[in-house]
């Protein structure tokens, strides 16, 4: 069996973005340089009452659920991963880490005044399922709040070694994982057909080869992904030194990602008690 075979065996657990994979915990908190402003500006416009009990779907390495519990020092927050080496929060004891596999395991209905998930249902071949068991676990007059990468900027490049480059990794995850990286474009629809009020989307570009945040966390995914990309085939090396060049040169800058946000409040239908 090849590494591929048996990434595609066990999913995201199994591929080259998991978390026991050597430099993963820092490709992580590229992820949260890049698009942690993003996300707490749409965290930070929602109505939650001052002892909220918010849930962060994989977490990863914690710093949505940080800010949470910053933000709501009277409340609670449940910090969730498959797998949570990544997360420790010594100073914060509102927060409990809890190692759970949202395809799985479930929580009470109607537990939770905010539901939040980034970059985690798109990889997910359960995502529909998941995003309906989820709105079930907001309590009514609170939030459910789905972030996910989408590849569809890429579509538009100007440089066509960028685009095969970004489509390459996009069929390696769908290969090895089934993740969706086009789920997230029709996201908010889905929202308003299950009832959520109050929907809004919000789309944070991630610019390449301007050295900015964004830009360390594609280079960090790039690197990581290099060797799956050649033993699949999907890339030569000819490609990805030429795709390194390309991103070397000072006048290259380019969108191959977004991180599409996606807010819905459900419907109140009276008081539920804590």
């Amino acid at each position: 069996m090849t590494g591929t075979e048996r990434a595609a065996a066990q999913g995201y657990a199994g591929s080259y973005v998991a978390h026991h994979v050597p430099g993963e915990h820092t490709r992580l908190r590229t992820l949260e340089a890049a698009f942690d402003p993003a996300t707490f500006r749409v965290l930070g416009r929602l109505e939650l009452p001052a002892d909220a009990h918010c849930l962060d779907l994989g977490a990863g390495a914690g710093s949505v659920a940080a800010w949470l519990a910053a933000r709501h020092p009277l409340g609670k927050v449940t910090a969730t991963d498959t797998d949570t080496r990544f997360l420790g929060f010594p100073p914060l004891t509102q927060v409990r880490v809890l190692q759970h596999d949202a395809v799985r395991e479930d929580f009470p209905p109607e537990t939770f005044d905010l539901v939040h998930a980034r970059a985690l249902l798109c990889h997910l071949p359960q995502r529909e399922e998941l995003l309906h068991r989820a709105v079930g676990w907001v309590r009514p007059g609170g939030w459910l709040v789905i972030e996910d990468l989408s590849v569809r900027p890429v579509d538009a490049s100007a440089h066509p070694l960028f685009r095969k480059v970004t489509r390459a990794g996009e069929k390696l995850l769908a290969t090895t994982v089934g993740s969706d990286l086009r789920w997230a474009d029709t996201l908010a629809a889905r929202f308003t057909e299950l009832g959520l009020t109050m929907v809004e989307s919000a789309t944070a570009p991630g610019t390449v080869g301007d050295r900015s945040a964004t830009d360390a966390f594609w280079t960090t995914t790039f690197d990581q992904a290099t060797p799956a990309l050649l033993e699949q085939g999907l890339l030569t090396r000819h490609d990805i030194e030429n795709m390194r060049a390309l991103h070397r040169t000072p006048s290259f800058t380019d969108t191959g990602i977004s991180l599409i946000s996606v807010s819905g409040r459900k419907a109140a239908h009276g008081r539920v008690g804590r």
